[in-house]
């Protein structure tokens, strides 16, 4: 006769001399990981030599549970089977009663992706285990087909629901349940296929709908500046010809600025100017500026005596517009 042991293999917590810390993460790892069957072992060195033998096997992880006995815990359960031999040590209302009580978990973390597996599973004899109170859960008899299975169960932290014939009407809500998981199932492949679908249509911003429009916007923009830079120059036709090229080339990179000025008047009225108006005005005043001999003259008869001089020199109107 064997036995599937259920037993709680280790859990979440601080342990041992050194500290040893165990997270949900790591029993998250260790269930993931978990590839059956591993060997258990008396004592944790006989897991470290191959000619040692094993006594038995982890056979599954059951699952990761609430801890009953410590809030806010985790425990990690699994199914054991033990060598008929070492069966002797352990009866079936607790964690052994021989020579051998309690057992220890050996989980390295794998060098390929360093998630933690679980390697082996040490039964303790002089040395306790560096998780303390870990519990067997339950005790399942197996027999050969025919006879009946004899359940023990000792603690009823963890639900462990043996199969049950249902009534009619939980059959029907069984079959409801069911049809509703697979219409909701069935919703969501459509809807991602249809995500899908849309994801592969063309974009607007790619046909050529949208290449002609943003070619119509550049022609427009172009004619708009080329339309205000003209309007300067016809306004400042009658400047010095040296002066035109000037302000035609200040004019055209003064057109495509965006930036506008705000200017109050002496009544506190505000308004708002573009570069280009601003320029305008500028070179305006400074045409409607009085010429060298009428200031000259005016500072002669108001008796201003300045020996302050600038030698007779014109005015480089080019040097102007270049500043501007």
């Amino acid at each position: 006769m064997k036995k599937i042991r259920t037993w709680q293999l280790c859990r979440t917590g601080t342990f041992g001399q050194d500290g040893a810390k165990i997270t949900e993460k790591d029993l998250g790892e260790i269930a993931e990981t978990f590839a059956p069957t591993r060997p258990i072992t008396i004592g944790h060195d006989a897991a470290r030599g191959d000619g040692f033998p094993k006594f038995g096997d982890v056979l599954a992880i059951d699952g990761i549970y609430d801890d009953p006995k410590r809030k806010g815990e985790k425990v990690l359960v699994g199914k054991v089977m033990l060598h008929p031999e070492l069966e002797k040590q352990f009866s079936d209302k607790d964690d052994g009663g021989g020579c051998y009580k309690g057992w220890s978990v050996t989980i390295p973390k794998r060098a390929s992706d360093g998630k933690r597996y679980l390697h082996s599973l040490a039964i303790c004899g002089a040395t306790p285990p560096k998780i303390p109170g870990l519990e067997q859960l339950m005790v399942k008899s197996c027999y050969s087909d025919g006879d009946s299975v004899e359940v023990f169960d000792f603690n009823d932290a963890i639900n462990y629901q043996e199969e049950i014939p249902m009534t009619d009407e939980e059959k029907k809500k069984m079959e409801a349940l069911e049809a509703e998981n697979k219409k909701l199932k069935e919703d969501a492949a459509k809807a991602a296929e249809t995500k899908g679908g849309e994801d592969k249509k063309e974009k607007f911003s790619d046909s050529p709908e949208f290449a002609d429009m943003q070619k119509e916007i550049s022609e427009l923009k172009a004619a708009k500046k080329e339309a205000l830079v003209k309007g300067v120059c016809d306004k400042f036709s009658d400047i010095p010809t040296g002066l035109k090229d000037g302000v035609q080339k200040v004019a055209s990179v003064l057109a495509s600025a965006s930036d506008s000025f705000e200017f109050s008047d002496k009544d506190g009225n505000k308004s708002q100017k573009s570069a280009l108006e601003v320029f305008c005005d500028v070179v305006s005043g400074l045409i409607a500026a009085p010429k060298k001999d009428d200031v000259t003259a005016r500072q002669f008869d108001a008796g201003e005596f300045s020996d302050k001089t600038d030698g007779g020199k014109e005015t480089d109107w080019g040097k102007v517009a270049a500043k501007l």
